[in-house]
């Protein structure tokens, strides 16, 4: 049996959920796909809708807006392009200037007993940083495969693998002893198939220091969408396989050839994502959907709306069919609301209007 072949063999109608602590595999429910709506656009304030080409999303200062953010107690935040400012940075606003602003407002949401959960594409030792540096106290990693509480030695960490099998982990996948998920991928061979189906136009996002358990970087512009030309390779590949689109980059250095824009794309196990990862962690917490709120800048971060009772787009300017995408798979496009300030600054910019609300 080849290694593809052996995850394949088996696989679940189930999420799996494996808990790193104690070595045990639970298998959690699975979530119902979100209804896939018409575009529409919503009159501010009269209850009116029509259906039209593209949406138009609330601004963050209607009332609308303010109604549904003052139920909100869980807030699911992106990081690269949405919390920090370009380069990864705390301490600046979007334009690189020094800020405190987004510090202080991480504080006043902390006081005002608002739970900013991280959801990310970074691995877990990077996103360990960041949630120490800003005072949280959880982050679902590497787009939803990972989920841990605190750091050090009190961490609770567990894997959320889709439709990977318990059995092929148990067994190693043929060797003397386990790999991870992220060698799995490296070793199936679906990358030569990738890069030589799309030459110049995708390659390896290597890192520095990177310690990924489960996802696969790679970088370049080809159609990575739900029955997209690269979706429909990786159907017909033994290992059950998803490309997610996590955003636009600028990388300094690369080899792309063929490109007119950079996206960062994560390679992992088909059934997992932002989405299906904020859906079990608001079963887990029991949460009522208007409790809810998921903030981000990419197609990956909008599928987190498909879980949270409102979502909300940071304005980077840079995807002009984000909107669309959004109202085209939110399960209600009248809850999404959009800053006018990029990354940083429309993260700040959000959450004083959510601390507007507990003011009054």
């Amino acid at each position: 049996m080849t290694l593809s072949g052996a995850i394949k063999k088996s696989l679940p109608k189930q999420e799996i959920s494996y808990n790193d602590k104690q070595s045990v595999f639970t298998l959690p429910k699975m979530y119902p796909k979100p209804l896939v709506l018409p575009f529409i656009y919503w009159g501010e304030d009269t209850g009116r809708k029509k259906k039209k080409k593209g949406t138009l999303m609330h601004p963050l200062d209607s009332t609308t807006a303010q109604a549904i953010l003052a139920n909100i107690t869980h807030v699911y935040t992106d990081l690269d392009g949405t919390l920090l400012a370009p380069g990864g940075r705390l301490l600046t606003d979007h334009l690189g200037n020094p800020s405190t602003k987004l510090a202080e407002a991480l504080v006043l949401l902390k006081r005002a007993g608002i739970e900013v959960i991280i959801v990310t594409g970074r691995d877990v030792a990077s996103s360990t940083e960041i949630m120490r540096l800003t005072n949280l106290d959880q982050f679902i990693a590497e787009m939803g495969c990972i989920i841990q509480f605190g750091y050090g030695a009190t961490a609770q960490k567990s894997y959320h693998l889709g439709e990977w099998t318990t059995k092929s982990f148990a067994e190693g996948f043929g060797h003397s002893v386990p790999i991870t998920p992220h060698e799995m991928v490296k070793q199936s061979g679906i990358l030569e198939i990738l890069f030589n189906r799309f030459k110049g136009r995708l390659e390896e996002h290597v890192l520095p220091d990177s310690t990924r358990e489960v996802t696969y970087l790679l970088r370049g512009h080809v159609d990575a969408a739900p029955g997209g030309e690269a979706d429909c390779i990786l159907a017909g590949f033994d290992l059950p396989l998803q490309m997610l689109d996590n955003g636009i980059i600028h990388p300094k250095n690369h080899s792309l050839s063929d490109v007119d824009e950079i996206h960062i794309y994560h390679l992992m196990p088909r059934g997992t994502g932002k989405g299906q990862a904020v859906a079990f962690d608001i079963a887990t917490k029991s949460l009522k959907p208007e409790q809810t709120l998921a903030i981000g800048d990419a197609m990956g971060d909008i599928a987190m709306g498909t879980a949270t009772g409102s979502f909300v787009l940071v304005n980077n300017h840079t995807d002009s069919g984000l909107e669309g995408y959004a109202a085209s798979i939110l399960t209600n496009p009248a809850t999404a609301f959009a800053t006018t300030l990029p990354n940083a600054s429309g993260w700040t910019e959000f959450a004083h209007a959510l601390l507007a609300t507990r003011n009054r």
